[in-house]
Formats: structure tokens, sequence, C-alpha cells
């Protein structure tokens, strides 16, 4: 939970009765103001003229003080909507810390550590990953593989981990070295940050030297979801993952014989069901049988099975349209699946829809122009519509969330 405001006032009863009582004041005196007395304020005489300039005080002093019961009553529905806020916020923690946090002896720590040397291979410039996991004994369990000076990983920690932790948004550093929120980053080996949140109970977190392009964000995201199903202990998650590892180990072992064999992934599932069938074995058996004969040796954790001709040509039609309408049927026909194929194949693969993988693109195409473009050439607004984002305000959020700052800050830099 942030830290109270310390400027904010208390809110209690006592600040209703004051600001009741002070309007009631101030209504009399407006009302008494108001009040002609035709006889006193009438004529040139002296006492007509002093009469005239003590009305006119007393509504000036009236009209100050009801612009001060103004600020008053501004300053307590701030602090009234502060205190909910922080009381909300701290309701939050307590039920998420109570209900989500893992116990230490719970985080399959060892599991964890492997995941994170995996992650290096995101891409081939990063150099180092952590998989971090709040338990509830208050600490933080990180597994870390590679190398990023110590000093960097701290405030690494301190900075954008501890802002997907509050907040359960990514945060992207592209660049350490001119970022302004977090001069501590700077590094002269690692130049760009990704910090993902891992489900609700962690955060993994790498750093490359030459960035972390939108093929390699789908990849780690796919790596956060693994991470944190390995902390789900919960039986029916349990259930879930035993499901996700024989789903994992029949398409690695279709992809080894694809490979072999020299044809289309998708109909290495078939080659595997037919070795199964002809061998008298279960699906699995057969699959343990293809990852011995072919998986590289060394090598414990077979390799993720390569994304299907189909999910290709549906992308490379995303991003050579992306720029102008877009129907989610000319996306099918380009791919060679119906629409119902296609979204249960963006599904599968990258946990979105066709058109949420649009506006993926669409969202990195407006990051890149405004990157370089001149601000007093170009507004946001302009880029914005340019890539149908059409809603000013829903697009400045979008925007936040993915990169840290708003569209006029990346302007403007």
């Amino acid at each position: 939970m942030s830290a109270p405001d310390p400027h904010r006032r208390p809110v209690d009863t006592a600040d209703a009765r004051l600001v009741a009582d002070m309007l009631d004041d101030i209504s009399t005196e407006l009302e008494a103001t108001s009040r002609p007395d035709r006889r006193a304020l009438t004529g040139d005489g002296p006492e007509a003229t002093e009469n005239r300039m003590v009305r006119e005080t007393q509504a000036a002093l009236a009209r100050a003080a009801a612009r001060a019961l103004r600020g008053d009553v501004h300053e307590v529905r701030r602090a009234a909507r502060g205190t909910a806020d922080d009381a909300r916020r701290a309701k939050e923690q307590t039920r998420r810390g109570r209900a989500v946090r893992p116990a230490t002896e719970d985080v399959p720590l060892a599991d964890l550590e492997r995941l994170a040397r995996q992650a290096l291979a995101v891409t081939g410039s990063v150099v180092w990953a952590q998989i971090a996991v709040p338990v509830l004994e208050g600490t933080v369990l990180e597994a870390t593989a590679g190398n990023l000076a110590p000093e960097v990983a701290t405030a690494l920690a301190r900075g954008p981990r501890a802002e997907v932790l509050r907040h359960g948004f990514p945060v992207t550093v592209d660049d350490a070295g001119s970022d302004v929120r977090w001069p501590e980053l700077h590094s002269p080996s690692a130049h760009a940050f990704l910090v993902l949140p891992l489900g609700i109970w962690g955060t993994l977190a790498l750093a490359a030297t030459d960035g972390v392009g939108d093929a390699a964000r789908g990849v780690a995201r796919e790596i956060a979801a693994h991470g944190a199903a390995l902390v789900t202990q919960d039986g029916a998650a349990s259930a879930t993952r035993a499901a996700a590892r024989a789903r994992a180990l029949v398409l690695t072992a279709g992809t080894l014989l694809a490979r072999q064999l020299g044809i289309d992934p998708f109909d290495g599932l078939d080659a595997l069901l037919e070795r199964a069938a002809s061998a008298g074995s279960t699906v699995l058996d057969a699959a343990r049988h293809v990852l011995d004969e072919l998986a590289p040796p060394g090598d414990d954790t077979p390799p993720r099975a390569p994304e299907p001709a189909t999910l290709r040509r549906a992308i490379a039609f995303l991003e050579e349209h992306a720029a102008g309408d877009v129907d989610v049927a000319d996306v099918a026909a380009a791919a060679g699946l119906g629409v119902r194929g296609l979204q249960m194949t963006f599904r599968r693969w990258h946990s979105t829809t066709p058109l949420g993988h649009l506006r993926e693109i669409r969202l990195a195409r407006a990051h890149q122009e405004l990157q370089a473009s001149d601000p007093r050439q170009t507004t946001v607004a302009d880029v914005a519509h340019r890539w149908h984002f059409t809603h000013p305000g829903r697009f400045s959020v979008t925007y936040r969330r993915r990169y840290g700052c708003s569209p006029s800050e990346t302007l403007r830099a």
C-alpha cells in the first residue's frame, strides 16, 4: 500500500460539523447584507454613504468567506476520497496477501531457477532473468540466471518490479540510458528491461542489451504464465499443470517428429498418433519415446513447438495491413483457416484474439512513430488516429500500461 499523504487532513465528524457551522455563518452574513434597508442606504448624507460602505465591506467579506469555504469543502472531499482509496488498497492487499501469497516451502524454487535459466534464451540479447515471488513470511524469493550488476538488480527490484507488483501491469524500459523514470537502471551491460506479472504471485524480469521486441515479449508472457502455474499449489491448479505438461509433451514430440520427417508441425501430431497405434502404446508413452530418441543430448527440457504455418501467415497479414481496415474474415482467408479456427489458434498460441494481436501491433507502430516524430509537426491525436485508436483517453491508458509513460512524454522526448 502506498504511504499516506503527510499533508492530508484526517477526516472525521468534526470536519463535517466545522464545514456546516461555517456554511450557516456565511449564509447568515449573506442574508443580512442582501436585505435592503432603503432608509439607511438612500440619500446623499454622510450616514447613508457610511452605511453603503459598510454593506459593501460586509458583502466582500462574505464572498471571501464563501470562497474559503469552497476550498475547505474541496479539501475535505479530497481527503475523504484519499482515505477511502487507502482503505480499499489496504483491504485488497490484505486479501491478496492472505489468499494468494504462498508459503516459502510451497514455492518450487528449483523449478523456478531452471525456468529463469531457460528464459535467457528468449532472445540472443537477453543477459539476465529473474523470477521473484513474495511469500507469506514477508520476504521475496528470487530465482536468478545470467549476469547483472547487483546495484542495477536492486534498482530494478525497487523500481519496475515494485511497480508491477503493485499494479499488475507489465513495465518496459526500452532504453535505460535515457529513461528518466529510473535513472538507477543505467548500466553499460544491459540497456533494456522487461518486467511481467507472474500471474498474481510475482514477477518475471528480463534484462537485454539490444531491446526486447514484440516477438520476445510474446515468448516472455508464455514463460511468465508457466511460472505462475508452477507457483500455484491448489489441487485444481495441480491438475491443470499436469494437463499442460501432458499437452506440451505431445506437442513437442510431434514437433520433433515433424522435423525429422520434414513435414508441417501440425502434421507431426498425426505421425505421433500413428506411432502410438502401431506400437500398441499410449500417446504419452509414444511421446516420451520420441523425446528419448530425438531430443538434443543434455537437454532435459524439450523445445517449445514452433508456431504453425497458418498462424505465421495470419500474423504476416496483420503486420502488412496494420495501417488499414482489417476484417477477421480476411485474416482467416489469408491464413487458410475458418474464423473460428483462426480465433482458437491465436488463443492457443498467444492467449489473445486476432484483433487483440492487431492492437498490439498498432500500439507498437504508434510508439515507434511517436519516438521518431517532431512534436512541432505531429500530435498524439494524429498518431493515435493513424493507427486506429479512436478514443484518445483509452489510447493513453493502454499506452502507459505498455510503455510506462504517456504518449505525449514519448513525443516530447
